[in-house]
């Protein structure tokens, strides 16, 4: 991949001369609302996957969920596991995956000091943490309504802004001499999941204004829009995880992505095209259409970019020299569930597996970009062994989760996962309790060729002193 010159580097796109580390790190804006989303999404993360594990182990009993929704014992349970997969790709992975690392490393890589727009930055994050409340608050019977409506609307303010704030910044702030095809697979990924973002959520957001308007049995309504969002979902969900992934392999096979140009061009058909086939069919047919050709092409549109850059990343591992590593396992992890995701789109029925498969690749993904920036963004060190473990019971669980989906395995898997998080709870707690301790700018050596190698860890630290 092209790398750009750092005496050239303009942090804030005017054409100064970079400087010192402490200016290339820029105001620090943009570091501080991705550590935002970051939390966000590891609170998220363990109510709703706790939240889960309570209702496949049986450990929430009817005469509880009675209680919770007002004597609707079975209506309080299926009211629950519905809105867990809400809060999972809403509050957690796609806050993490865009919000979190988008934030944090897209000015990194492209030479800008902050976001286009720091303050609608922070309000976005607001909308989006003021969204999770709500989801929460939905989860009563009393405003269950109200609340989950008010939750979605404000998430799609939230998550637009955040959208038009990333490709304002990446056309706007990055270094003069930095060519769009320049850019890294990260960039290119986060950019168009933005521009996903800005063709499908005011379609989400004017669907469930309807709803509002219309009034009647405000949950069927809204079970049907959540379904019609599937498809640009799981596109929302794969984009920044291909690009995370990607960079992995490139660090971590030595080489440079193969295909590089290929894989971009499949992100722009999975996300352009992704999103406007899924509008068209929503104006063509409503939020209710049941055409299996229109969810066909809908699937074609996003597994064939994916068979492309599963090609790319197959042609990558094969030429270079494959390092094991805490990232790497989690990427190949990532890239077993996208081919799982393929095989059960050709089985009769598979696409709720398919679903799944693309959610949990999501979440391993995530994985991914913690364990190879979190020395980046905080200057500490994972402790190796609690990761290994981490690592272990997420592919243990997630196996059992997507073989079986009932029974006494169903609920080991469902266990098994509730154990991960708890370890990830312990490895976050216990990493941010270190001190900081001596760790090189570029702590994973000659593969790592991105512009966020070359600057201290952590980040806007230079010489033990706050830039």
């Amino acid at each position: 991949m092209p790398t750009i010159g750092q005496d050239r580097i303009d942090g804030a796109g005017a054409g100064l001369p970079m400087g010192d580390a402490g200016s290339r790190a820029g105001s620090g804006g943009h570091r501080n609302v991705g550590t935002l989303y970051l939390s966000l999404a590891v609170v998220a993360g363990v109510v709703g996957g706790m939240l889960a594990v309570a209702l496949q182990a049986g450990l929430l009993p009817h005469g509880v969920l009675g209680r919770w929704g007002g004597g609707d014992a079975a209506g309080m349970w299926e009211r629950i596991a519905t809105r867990h997969g809400m809060m999972m790709v809403f509050f957690c992975a796609l806050p993490a995956l865009f919000g979190g690392f988008g934030n944090w490393f897209v000015p990194l890589l492209t030479g800008a000091r902050d976001m286009a727009f720091p303050r609608l930055n922070t309000l976005c994050w607001l909308a989006v943490a003021g969204s999770f409340v709500l989801a929460l608050l939905g989860l009563s019977v009393v405003t269950a309504p109200a609340m989950s409506i008010a939750a979605l609307l404000l998430w799609c303010v939230g998550m637009l802004g955040a959208a038009i704030n990333m490709v304002a910044s990446v056309l706007n702030m990055r270094a003069p001499d930095m060519r769009l095809r320049d850019m890294p697979v990260f960039v290119w990924a986060q950019v168009l999941t933005a521009m996903m973002l800005v063709m499908v959520v005011p379609v989400l957001a004017g669907a469930l204004t309807r709803i509002v308007l219309d009034g009647g049995d405000v949950f069927a309504h809204l079970d049907t829009v959540l379904r019609a969002f599937a498809g640009p979902e799981m596109a929302l969900l794969l984009l920044p995880s291909i690009g995370i992934v990607s960079q992995v392999m490139e660090t971590f096979c030595g080489v440079p992505l193969l295909g590089r140009m290929q894989v971009i061009a499949a992100l722009v058909v999975m996300s352009v095209g992704g999103g406007a086939v899924w509008t068209h069919d929503l104006f063509n047919g409503g939020l209710g259409t049941s055409d299996g050709y229109h969810a066909a092409a809908e699937l074609l549109v996003i597994l064939a970019p994916v068979v492309m850059v599963l090609g790319a990343w197959g042609a990558t591992a094969l030429t270079g020299h494959v390092r094991p590593s805490l990232p790497m396992g989690w990427a190949v992890g990532c890239a077993v569930l996208l081919v799982a995701g393929g095989v059960m789109s050709l089985l009769p029925g598979g696409m709720g597996d398919v679903h799944a498969a693309t959610v949990f690749a999501a979440v391993f993904a995530t994985f991914a970009g913690f364990y190879y920036w979190v020395g980046k963004m905080s200057g500490r060190v994972v402790p190796r062994m609690a990761g290994l473990v981490h690592l272990v019971l997420t592919v243990t669980g997630t196996a059992m989760s997507l073989s079986v989906h009932q029974g006494a395995p169903a609920v080991a898997g469902a266990v098994l996962m509730g154990a991960s998080i708890l370890v990830f709870a312990g490895v976050v707690i216990v990493t941010c309790m270190r001190g900081r301790g001596h760790i090189a700018a570029n702590y994973w050596g000659i593969g790592a060729r991105t512009l966020e190698w070359t600057l201290p860890s952590p980040v806007g630290m230079d010489r033990g002193n706050r830039a």
